[in-house]
């Protein structure tokens, strides 16, 4: 059960395009300045607590600090004030996955079918609602409502209206269901439509990992990185193919030591954190125990709540 709902908070977790607005906290949240985006809900929440999209987008921000207790209760208010809303319900379910993860507990990832197929059933036309409702599908065993065939109807209905979320969508079901000619075909055909973004660089990457194909993980992320070598999220994941493989330990050190050195603007403190983590890692492989312990520290810093970073300390 633990890796079931490992799984669907992972697959969950991926964003989706910010609610269109015009307000100051909206622009906050759209321009990535999560700090006053944060004071303005905030300051909104206060002044009026049946603020729905106020409530919302605090309990985005929330999940964007790995606080998934707090982004559930505003989520949930913000579901309470505006039951039609499509977004309100799969960000409750995104951030109930987070929960129920966390706590091991299979009743809160029932809550989470419910929440994404209401978002569905509100707005079918919502591809980020489908993209996490084939993955839950994909994931949860029947007993939980899950299942092949209702994933890959989720994903027909994306391709009908973008090709590449629609080879992505397939290329993670082929992952939970461990056929290797499928991820590649599926996250290929999807890089091929869309070759300077990074998610299905990393899917496959992951898949490698997964396989301890390494050198075919690094040359998957060679590939993105080879065409936008000044995006230090693409390092990023070399960094973090090196901390899981043991290989690449100089270059992965690099990597990862030039992104936290200058993080990019939307890199909240616990994507920072997972930085100093694989960066902590990658050291230990080094044998830099001194080091290796200093980045394990600064990760807790930046995120107390990365429960692998503590451990690693012990």
């Amino acid at each position: 059960m633990r890796a079931i709902l490992t799984a669907i908070m992972l697959a969950l977790a991926v964003p989706a395009l910010a609610q269109q607005g015009d307000s100051r906290g909206v622009q906050w949240f759209q321009s990535r300045d999560w700090a006053k985006a944060k004071a303005e809900f905030t300051s909104d929440v206060r002044r009026n607590d049946s603020d729905a999209r106020a409530h919302f987008y605090l309990g985005r921000l929330a999940l964007i600090d790995n606080d998934p207790e707090a982004a559930a209760e505003h989520l949930r208010r913000a579901v309470e004030l505006a039951d039609t809303l499509s977004d309100y319900h799969l960000w409750y379910g995104k951030a109930m996955s987070q929960q129920a993860m966390r706590a091991q507990n299979p009743m809160l990832a029932l809550g989470v079918k419910a929440q994404l197929e209401r978002a569905v059933a509100l707005d079918g036309r919502s591809l980020d609602a489908r993209d996490a409702l084939a993955d839950f599908y994909s994931m949860a065993p029947p007993m939980m409502g899950g299942g092949a065939d209702k994933a890959r109807e989720q994903a027909e209905a994306i391709s009908r209206h973008d090709a590449m979320r629609g080879h992505f969508a397939l290329g993670r079901i082929a992952i939970r269901s461990k056929d290797t000619t499928a991820v590649e075909r599926e996250m290929n055909a999807a890089i091929a439509l869309a070759p300077d973004t990074l998610p299905a660089y990393s899917a496959l990457a992951n898949w490698y990992l997964s396989q301890k194909e390494w050198p075919k993980a690094f040359a998957t992320l060679d590939r993105y990185v080879q065409r936008r070598p000044d995006d230090p999220y693409g390092l990023h994941g070399i960094g973090r193919v090196a901390a899981t493989s043991g290989q690449e330990l100089d270059r992965g050190e690099r990597g990862l030591r030039a992104f936290v050195a200058k993080p990019p603007k939307d890199a909240a403190n616990p994507v920072i954190s997972l930085a100093y983590l694989r960066l902590g890692q990658v050291l230990d492989h080094q044998v830099k125990s001194a080091d290796a312990h200093a980045a394990y520290q600064r990760a807790l810093e930046l995120d107390p709540r990365n429960e692998e970073a503590r451990k690693a300390m012990k």
